[in-house]
């Protein structure tokens, strides 16, 4: 089976749910912003009336669920990893004799683990794979933070301590966003945010990682029929 044909059919749904599913809340936000009916600004009285700008509880709402547009479409991308990487470890017929040595090599975690198999697979083939595997973990890791997020009063989520010492700059983050290192417990709390062009990229690395695959299936077949040959010489 092609998996890098299935694989893009996906990334394309979640490149469209990205860019689509974003534009009402931009939309709306903007409505309010530029005082479009039905957010024109009541009248204002200085003396006894709220000085918070008119509708800024429905800009906040529009700009929470914007943002949450790309985290879903970061989740959605877990799964199509997720499901690529078991497909193609029944494709190539991955068994491990110990069960504790799976175990223990996806402690590791899922990419790294998945790396390593597709390095002693392909052999030699793999020093020329081109895939961003620290880009791809990252992916894993920012939907690990929103699923597990700590804030109730937000959807906002952070980066948590494990990813910011591995990735001090994580990929998927505002890079001017400010660091107050005395009041965070020593450690850089930075925001999770999923702009079009950081997801854009890294749904390029995850299609080039079974793009690259695909191409080099030659290796995939080789390494089987050694596989077969040496357990029938045993």
């Amino acid at each position: 089976m092609d998996l890098s044909y299935w694989m893009r059919q996906r990334t394309d749904i979640i490149r469209l749910f990205y860019d689509k599913g974003r534009v009402p809340f931009e939309q709306l936000k903007r409505d309010i912003e530029e005082e479009v009916r039905p957010w024109e600004p009541p009248y204002f009285n200085p003396e006894t009336d709220d000085p918070e700008p008119p509708f800024l509880a429905e800009w906040m709402q529009a700009d929470q669920t914007r943002e949450l547009v790309g985290m879903v479409a970061v989740s959605l991308l877990v799964d199509t990893l997720s499901l690529y990487f078991a497909e193609l470890e029944r494709e190539i017929g991955i068994a491990f004799v110990d069960p504790k040595e799976r175990v223990a090599l996806f402690k590791l975690g899922k990419v790294e683990a998945y790396r390593q198999i597709i390095e002693h697979v392909m052999g030699e083939t793999f020093s020329m794979c081109p895939v961003r595997f620290d880009v791809i973990e990252q992916v894993i890791l920012a939907r690990n933070d929103f699923a597990h997020g700590q804030d109730f009063v937000s959807f906002q989520t952070t980066h948590n301590e494990r990813t910011v010492e591995k990735h001090p700059n994580p990929f998927f983050t505002n890079p001017a966003e400010p660091v107050d290192e005395e009041d965070l417990g020593g450690w850089r709390r930075l925001t999770i945010e999923v702009s079009r062009e950081k997801l854009m990229a890294a749904i390029d690395e995850v299609e080039k990682l079974a793009d690259w695959v695909h191409r080099n299936d030659e290796a995939v077949w080789e390494w089987r029929a050694r596989t077969v040959a040496a357990k029938a010489r045993d």
